[in-house]
């Protein structure tokens, strides 16, 4: 009996171990398939103040006093520091001040100054303002408070109130003027209402019929009132708009975001934002003194077309693209996951070419994502880490030179995180100073984030980052659809918009899969650039042309001469332009007078004017206000515009 208990227990042992092993196994098999995932979180850095060394006749004030660290809701953000992307992207150079230094200040040396809403309660100011208005100076105040509202705008005694439609823009062309009055404004900003509108002012815009962008005389100078949220409406049209809590909501039938989710335009042809932008420095501020700014693209083309090339697992024959493009001295972006899969060859390749390398980032936690590695052995790996965004970049400045900077990055397959601003402090804290991840939808391409340039994102505390965000108007350009929406894009841009236009392309669908359709469709695109003359660029090239503009010098004055015994406008330019191939706009007309000609520094002998060199200047429009392009030597320049 002793014996037959004795082998009963060792058979149940024995079963036992063999259930455990088997569970064991089991687990482990299934953890090899859906293996468990870790990873260190990234740093992360948030927005900060702005400082620029620019020197410019634009002042924007802003009050960083005024700003919430941690806003309740989207709606309490502060969107002041939106301003500053209105002017760099049409002016270039713009000058900052923060409130604390307001009183100080030698307003003398600018001839427009921007009262963002943060500044709106400064009443101690008025005697500065009131005085600089009676020199001649130009004010622009957005949603004055109760005493700065006293000086030259509307009453407010309607309040604060949420908003619908655009319904009228006086002298904005009906083909702009249409789909911006098509836009819900609905969560998007809010107005100041009024008892009725100020006597004896212009009334430049309205919404649901208010009138919220006036002008008034005051002494021998002028206000300008923006009585709705301009850099909150911006910012959602730009940005995006998240929920009030800052999170995103999916748009499509997945469990993932995508940067396309916060895209607010239904008119994705036309850049909804840019059309704002334009209509406020030329149709509002242009109206009422010139405005003369950097023009935005290379050597005075009519647009750029900003190329990107993803490399998608083909190696080092992804650089085809970029070799190709070299014979005729354009460039790209060419964006690479993370460990790298290009030879060092090929990168030597790669920088021959003036290809620019970013980063393709992987914010997926799936079984496809690519910047992970297994924790395990012999081919088991039941665990995996995943490499963030920091690390992703240090592993491929570990493959680059000196001479190849790592700046750019893209989000692979167009996702994003939860958070509005999260993914933003992770690529600003991994040291990106440019981000592509902002995209068009893949079934409806164009511009679903409102620009066709570059902007300054946000963080929900108000404050910048340091990065410009490059939106993607094609994220996939790959149908003979794709091919006619970009011919009207460009024919568009070159005619009246001005944008720079992002197409992104896989490099592997000649590699791969060779179809001579696709090939030649993608040739077209460097034919169509052309005869539109924009300017086929990488974003690396880009950016290095737009931080040239922020940082140049740019002033101007007005002044009357006698030449020839006839009354005589002079328009006087002193510019600073780090760079080649840059260039200034001016208005065509100006006080009932045309332009007749530049001229390199007119100079008095005497009585008698010296005139300068002529300079060789072009016509362009810009959504119907008629500008001219002056060409600029780099270094400093004093030119003269003539109007007779």
């Amino acid at each position: 009996m002793g014996f037959r208990r004795g082998q009963a227990a060792h058979d149940r042992r024995i079963r036992l171990i063999i259930w455990i092993v088997m569970i064991c196994l089991g687990i482990l098999v299934f953890f090899c398939v859906h293996p468990l995932t870790f990873k260190n979180e990234a740093h992360v850095t948030p927005g900060v103040p702005i400082t620029l060394e620019s020197v410019s006749d634009f002042l924007i004030v802003v009050d960083y006093k005024t700003f919430k660290s941690s806003p309740g809701n989207f709606g309490e953000m502060s969107f002041s520091l939106a301003w500053l992307n209105t002017f760099q992207q049409e002016i270039g150079p713009v000058s900052h001040l923060d409130a604390a230094a307001f009183l100080d200040a030698d307003l003398s040396k600018f001839r427009c100054i921007i009262l963002t809403r943060s500044v709106a309660e400064q009443g101690a100011w008025i005697p500065k303002i009131r005085g600089y208005l009676e020199r001649g100076g130009m004010v622009v105040m957005e949603m004055p408070g109760d005493q700065l509202r006293q000086i030259a705008s509307a009453d407010g005694k309607g309040g604060i109130r949420t908003t619908q439609n655009i319904t009228y823009a006086s002298g904005l062309e009906p083909q702009w003027l249409s789909p911006l009055s098509s836009l819900n404004l609905t969560n998007l900003t809010e107005l100041v209402g009024s008892a009725g509108p100020l006597d004896d002012s212009q009334t430049y815009f309205t919404i649901d019929g208010v009138p919220v962008i006036y002008s008034k005389k005051y002494a021998l100078g002028r206000i300008i009132t923006v009585d709705f949220d301009y850099g909150m409406l911006l910012t959602s049209l730009q940005q995006g708009r998240p929920l009030d809590n800052f999170t995103i909501r999916n748009m499509r039938d997945s469990t993932q975001i995508e940067t396309s989710d916060l895209g607010q335009s239904e008119s994705t042809m036309t850049p909804l934002a840019d059309i704002l932008e334009r209509y406020l420095i030329y149709g509002v501020i242009g109206d009422n003194m010139p405005v003369v700014g950097f023009w935005p693209f290379f050597d005075g083309m009519d647009g750029a077309l900003i190329l990107s090339e993803r490399e998608n697992n083909t190696g080092d024959a992804s650089i085809w693209m970029a070799q190709y493009e070299s014979t005729f001295k354009a460039s790209s972006s060419l964006f690479a996951t993370s460990p790298l899969r290009l030879s060092d060859d090929a990168l030597d390749d790669l920088h021959q070419t003036r290809c620019e390398l970013g980063l393709m980032f992987d914010l997926d936690v799936g079984d496809d994502s690519l910047a992970r590695e297994p924790m395990g052995m012999f081919k088991i790996s039941p665990v995996w880490y995943l490499y963030n965004i920091e690390e992703q970049a240090a592993a491929l400045k570990d493959r680059l030179d000196e001479h190849s900077p790592l700046l750019s990055a893209q989000s692979r397959n167009g996702l994003w995180g939860t958070h509005y601003t999260r993914t933003f402090q992770m690529l600003v804290a991994a040291g990106f100073r440019a981000d592509a991840s902002y995209r068009a939808s893949l079934m409806e391409p164009g511009y679903a984030f409102a620009t066709g340039l570059p902007f300054m994102p946000l963080d929900t505390n108000g404050l910048a980052f340091n990065i410009q965000e490059f939106p993607v108007a094609f994220p996939d350009f790959v149908t003979e659809e794709h091919e006619d929406q970009l011919k009207t894009m460009l024919q568009q841009s070159q005619e009246s918009l001005h944008e720079a236009i992002g197409v992104s392309i896989n490099t592997d669908f000649f590699v791969k899969d060779p179809n001579v359709e696709q090939f030649l469709r993608w040739q077209a695109i460097y034919q169509m650039a052309s005869s539109y003359k924009h300017w086929v660029t990488s974003i690396l090239n880009y950016f290095r042309f737009t931080r040239a503009r922020f940082n140049a010098e740019l002033k101007s004055r007005l002044v009357e001469l006698q030449i020839n015994r006839k009354p005589v406008q002079v328009l006087r330019l002193e510019t600073l332009a780090p760079e080649n191939g840059m260039t200034v706009t001016v208005p065509r007309n100006l006080n009932g007078k045309s332009f007749s000609e530049a001229r390199r520094g007119l100079q008095r002998v005497r009585e008698d004017i010296v005139l300068g060199d002529v300079i060789q200047t072009q016509s362009v429009s810009v959504i119907g206000y008629e500008r001219v392009i002056v060409p600029l030597s780099k270094g400093f320049n004093a030119i003269d515009i003539l109007y007779e």
